[in-house]
């Protein structure tokens, strides 16, 4: 598994409230339609092939009851 690096950063709440409208309305969470919007801009900027298999790569994604239910799950497996 790649090792995952967290940043935080600020939006006006205007363009907050407009990336939440969207990602529900596509069913995904903020933090998929970020990385999303990361990716895209890395593959528009980065000047290497867009094709590169690189960039195909998906990223993980897990229902909300994963995050909320962690530690029950993960100690109903151990």
């Amino acid at each position: 598994m790649p090792e995952i690096k967290y940043i935080q950063s600020e939006l006006e709440k205007h363009i907050y409230f407009e990336l939440k409208k969207t990602a529900e309305k596509k069913g995904i969470s903020i933090k998929e339609a970020i990385r999303e919007a990361v990716l895209d801009w890395v593959r528009d900027k980065s000047g290497f092939d867009k094709n590169d298999s690189f960039f195909s790569m998906h990223t993980f994604s897990a229902s909300k009851e994963l995050s909320e239910k962690h530690d029950e799950i993960y100690e109903e497996q151990e």
